[in-house]
This record gives C-alpha cells, structure tokens and sequence, in this order.
C-alpha cells in the first residue's frame, strides 16, 4: 500500500539534514488547489529552518496557518515577519538589498538582545528599554536600526491579531546622528584632484590604483550631485555630449546583495529621484574622458572593470579611503576634513554651493528630492556668517 496522501493546504514529514554551514529543511506540501509542492529552505539553526519551512507550506494554503498569538517570541514573530518580507523582494516591490539589511538587524541585534521575549510580554516601557540597551552597548545608529525593525515585526503581529497595539510607537525618539558639516572649497579640490594625479604614480611593487576613476567621479559627482552609486552606473545611453551645455540622465544605480550580486538597478535609489541634468565645465569634461575608456554600445558602463562589468559601490569606496590613507597628512594641510572625507562629501558640497548661490528649491531639485526639508537637513551646511543685510534692516526698524 503507498504513502497516505497529502490532503490539500496540508504538509508531509519535514526531513531536516545538517549542513557545513546550517541545516537544510524539506518536505512536500499541497495547496488549496490539490497541486504538490516540493518545498527547502535553508537557515543557521535546525529551529529557523524548520519555522521557514512552515511558513513557506501555510503560503500555499488559506487555512493551515493560525496565526501568531502573544505566546511566541520576538524571534518567532521576526521569523514570520521576514518570510513576508522577501516574498516582497522577490515579487519587486521591495529591494533585495532591504531585506537583507533587516535580516541582519533581526539576526545581529534585536535577536541578540530580546529574541526570547514574547509578544505578550512587550510593553511600551520593556520597548524602550530593549533599544536604549542597544543605544548603550552599540551605537545611535544601531539602536535606530533596532529600533524599526522591531517596530515592524510588532505592527505585523498587530495585523495578525497577536497583541492590540504596536508598543514600539511610544518609546521615546532616539537622538539623531550628528550632522556631518564639512564641505569641499574650489582651492581644495584642486588640490585634491593634485594629489589623485601623482597619487602612487611611482609605485613599483604591482599595478597602479585607478587614480582616473577617482579624479572622474569626483567631478562628475561635484558637478551633478549625484550620488556614487548613480555616477558608476552611468551607461554612454546616459550622457549627451552633443548639446549645449552637455546633459546626463540620472536614472540608475549600482546595487550589490547576496541574492543578485552586483548588478545596475534601472532606477535611483528612489524612482521618482529621475532627473536629466546639465553639466558644468568639470563634469562635462570627465564624461568625455569617460566615453574615450568606455567600450562601444549605448549600455557600455563609463566606470566598469576590464570586462565590462559593474564595480561596486564598495570597491569604489575602498579606492578612496587608500587614496586619503596615503594622502592623510597632505589633505589635512588643505584644511581638508579628512575623517569626513568620503563619496558623501561631494554632494553635500554641490548642495550647499547651489543652495548658497540659488536657493534650497534648486538644491533640492537637483538632489532628486521631493521635501526640501531634506535637503536641509541631511546635505545642506548653513553658513556661518549671516548676511550682513541685517544691518540695514534693523537700523531702518529700530534707528540708531
């Protein structure tokens, strides 16, 4: 007599099998509709491979899933919770590059500090203690992190009737990150773009770093605002040498996860971020070097390696830490901020130049921004000498 059936919206024996880094789950489920599915899942723990691979077999079915109550855990719910959320990646309505950003936040810090906890257990007040714990103990950074992703896996539980309300909408605001002020003078970038020039250009032992891509991107990315990711990614379609003044359309990035690798996302880093924009006389002029190196074909990228293929945003952000490791005590004599030198400073100084001389409305249409609030907040450095025009203005209003 042969196996016993599967009933539709039901799961057979889950083999588990240990693997050389984690466990491997599998078992054949049927849906609703009486079609089997052969199921497998890979996770760090035997507990994690088996919990995904239920969630994985109660997708397929209307009834064999019945919920999260306030019995589970923390750890529990962010297993649930992330099953939902790659099943957004996957079907494109959130990046691959998120959800591994929130599976490491689960995995390294909330499951750390309060993964044993359960729902039921959470108050506002146990909240807030979990994240300034990690306020503490990590970083601001961290604690935010924490802190969201926390507050996500709650207002999933809430969706699913687990607990009433989300407690992680009451704890106190986390102080924000400090703003970074440093911007980049004309004197200093010619200095800079100097220094790149001649930078290891005697060096003997092995090839010589890209000084080119670094001197390139920097101009692109003063005269446009764009951001590194975007300026790598630019294709020769992009640009357009032959009007005047020069334009480029920003509408592409250069992503990297562990599901797609490195790869162009034809978007910004938000979509409505898309913008055509003129080039001034320096970036102009690096595009063109660009298109001299680039191979032929409109998608041919202006900054990919030999082969032709994407580099990385971290890649290129290496390049440019050896270059002000070298370069410490030479940028340090230009007054250069040299701990807040990095791809960030570029913009932040295009920003800040162009909100100076034009206003924030400008700034932050070139940025890509749809709240100019941003724009101020995040990239914009406030003078530091107010406008003497006050004086006329107060001794008209008060006299003298």
């Amino acid at each position: 007599m042969g196996r016993p059936r599967i009933p539709a919206g039901e799961i057979g024996t889950i083999h588990i099998t240990r693997l050389a880094t984690g466990y491997r789950a599998r078992a054949q489920a049927r849906d609703d509709g009486g079609n089997l599915h052969q199921l497998r899942v890979v996770a760090d723990t035997e507990e994690e491979a088996r919990a995904r691979l239920l969630r994985r077999a109660e997708a397929l079915s209307s009834t064999a899933f019945t919920g999260l109550d306030s019995r589970n855990t923390i750890a529990e719910a962010g297993v649930a919770w992330l099953e939902q959320i790659r099943a957004r990646a996957v079907a494109g309505s959130l990046s691959f590059s998120t959800y591994e950003s929130y599976e490491t936040t689960l995995r390294r810090l909330v499951v750390p500090q309060c993964g044993g906890i359960t729902l039921g257990a959470l108050t506002v007040g146990r909240c807030d203690r979990i994240i300034q714990a990690i306020l503490l103990e990590k970083s601001v950074s961290a604690a935010r992190r924490a802190r969201a992703v926390l507050g996500l896996i709650c207002g999933y539980a809430v969706r699913d009737d687990a607990i009433p309300f989300n407690p992680v909408r009451d704890v106190q605001r986390l102080p924000l990150p400090e703003k970074k002020t440093s911007i980049l003078t004309p004197a200093q970038i010619a200095g800079i773009r100097e220094l790149m020039e001649h930078w290891r250009e005697d060096q003997s032992d092995g090839p010589r770093p890209n000084h080119r891509a670094l001197i390139d991107g920097m101009d692109i990315m003063l005269g446009t605002s764009a951001r590194v990711g975007e300026c790598i990614g630019l294709r020769r379609r992009d640009v357009d040498i032959t009007t005047a003044p020069p334009t480029m359309l920003i509408d592409g990035t250069i992503i990297q996860n562990k599901e797609q690798g490195i790869v162009r996302k034809n978007a910004p880093k938000r979509t409505r971020q898309r913008r055509r924009v003129a080039l001034p006389a320096l970036a102009a002029a690096a595009v063109r070097r660009r298109l001299a190196l680039a191979p032929s074909g409109p998608d041919a990228l202006l900054f990919g390696t030999k082969n032709g293929n994407p580099i990385s945003v971290s890649n290129y952000e290496r390049l440019l830490r050896s270059f002000v490791d070298d370069n410490r005590e030479a940028l340090e004599k230009l007054g250069v901020e040299v701990d807040e030198y990095s791809t960030h400073i570029h913009r932040r100084t295009t920003a800040t130049l162009v909100e100076r001389a034009a206003g924030l409305t400008l700034a932050s249409r070139l940025l890509g921004h749809a709240n100019e609030q941003i724009t101020r907040a995040s990239y914009v450095v406030s003078a530091e000498e107010v406008d003497p025009i006050t004086v006329e203005i107060l001794d008209e209003l008060l006299g003298s």
